[in-house]
């Protein structure tokens, strides 16, 4: 073999290499990245009431029913309902493009660690916009006394399963009422439409 071809060899391997390495850590970056999250308000409290059961916790997450992190999410919050053992209820929003309008009164249901799981329809995204929810696998949690005490997600990155932080966080506060601190954590999924009408979009990050 010549020096040249040796020479266009090395550099070919060169950028195959570099491109290896730089694709890999973009796709790390981006798995790493969180999503918008809002605040929730006074309008997101009193939507959660009128849907908690009086003397219960209640967490509502909102999923896209086409983001590939979706089923993570949605396994962590079993994980998180199997880990209260049956103290807690849930609330899944689904925001599905074409989909018909959301009612008032939950339609299928899905069962996640064991729990009974109403799934309410949101196909333009505006539930979740009024709870501060701008990506999916955003959570938010009121406690048994009617006070928001999470807002956040449940996997440490997108897609990727493993106990969490945020998930010991939610589980203390169903142990814990006595503690009315809001916690926060990071969300990692695809964007929500952003149609708000209640959550104040100047505080989210």
């Amino acid at each position: 073999m010549s020096s040249r071809r040796r020479n266009i060899l090395l550099l070919l391997a060169g950028f195959w290499l570099a491109s290896l390495v730089g694709g890999f850590a973009a796709l790390q970056a981006y798995a790493g990245r969180a999503g918008r999250l809002g605040e929730p308000g006074s309008a997101a409290t009193a939507w959660l009431e009128s849907h908690r059961r009086p003397g219960r916790p209640l967490v509502v997450m909102a999923v896209h029913a086409r983001c590939p992190c979706t089923d993570a999410s949605l396994a962590e919050l079993g994980d998180f309902l199997a880990r209260s053992r049956g103290e807690c209820d849930a609330l899944l929003l689904r925001y599905s493009p074409g989909a018909p309008a959301a009612g008032s009164s939950p339609g299928e249901i899905r069962v996640l660690g064991g729990v009974s799981v109403p799934l309410l329809a949101d196909p333009t995204g505006r539930l979740a916009a009024d709870l501060g929810a701008f990506t999916s696998g955003s959570v938010i949690m009121m406690d048994a006394a009617g006070r928001i005490r999470f807002h956040g997600g449940l996997t440490l990155e997108r897609g990727h399963r493993g106990r969490s932080p945020a998930q010991d966080a939610m589980l203390a506060l169903v142990t814990t009422p006595a503690d009315a601190s809001l916690a926060v954590a990071p969300v990692y999924g695809c964007p929500l439409p952003e149609q708000v009408a209640f959550a104040r979009p100047e505080v989210c990050q």
